[in-house]
């Protein structure tokens, strides 16, 4: 018999009489690789900052401010275009664009899409801001002075005392004078010196007084 077949069987004769210990230390082996796994799991968990045992010691991440976000709170105020009286007086004759009314100088009944004003100083100021589109003189509304303003508006200033010195293109401000009334308005010079004021919204003849702030200048 060789030496090879002898310590093999001794070898064989160990394992018989010590298996059960080889199964104790490889259990327990198996148990300490779980064991270990588990640690080296939970040691590459980042850590948040956030301790559910102890709310004292939890941290709290607040994001920083969206500097690009939208001021949702406080928006923007939008200035609406507003509207003065155009002189220091009283309406004389009110706006009529469905019914019609007397008119002496014309001797016939006619609508009336504007309003008249009479004043004690004759003054006329532009009613807002904008840019004059047209000056001149003519037999049925006397001297007249177009501004246009934003929004889509213009107002129209007729039966002025004498043609404007302001020119098509110069630009005005609320409240500045901008002429004198008269009774240059062919169509309604029987009434006197006084002055014709129209508003038109998008090519469109508005009441005035949908738009106006009534106040002295």
């Amino acid at each position: 018999m060789s030496k090879f077949t002898v310590a093999a069987k001794r070898f064989g004769g160990f394992m018989k009489r010590n298996a059960f210990y080889f199964l104790i230390i490889l259990c327990i082996a198996s148990v300490a690789t779980v064991i270990a796994l588990a640690v080296t799991h939970n040691s590459n968990v980042p850590d948040t900052g956030m301790n559910n045992d102890d709310d004292n010691n939890s941290t709290v991440i607040n994001p920083e401010p969206d500097n690009n976000k939208p001021d949702t709170e406080n928006p923007p105020i939008v200035q609406k275009l507003t509207f003065i009286t155009p002189c220091n007086g009283t309406i004389s004759a009110e706006y009529n664009d469905s019914k019609i009314v007397w008119n002496g100088s014309m001797g016939s009944f006619e609508t009336h899409c504007g309003i008249d004003f009479k004043s004690t100083d004759m003054n006329v100021y532009a009613s807002a801001d904008g840019t004059i589109k047209e000056v001149g003189y003519d037999k049925l509304d006397g001297n007249y002075i177009v501004i246009e303003h934003e929004e889509g508006y213009i107002t129209k200033y007729m039966s002025l005392e004498s043609e404007s010195t302001l020119k098509a293109g110069a630009k005005v401000k609320q409240g500045q004078l901008i002429g004198k009334m008269a009774a240059t308005k062919g169509t309604e010079s029987v009434e006197g010196a006084h002055l014709h004021f129209e508003v038109l919204k998008n090519g469109e003849q508005i009441n005035p007084l949908d738009v106006l702030v009534l106040d002295e200048k």
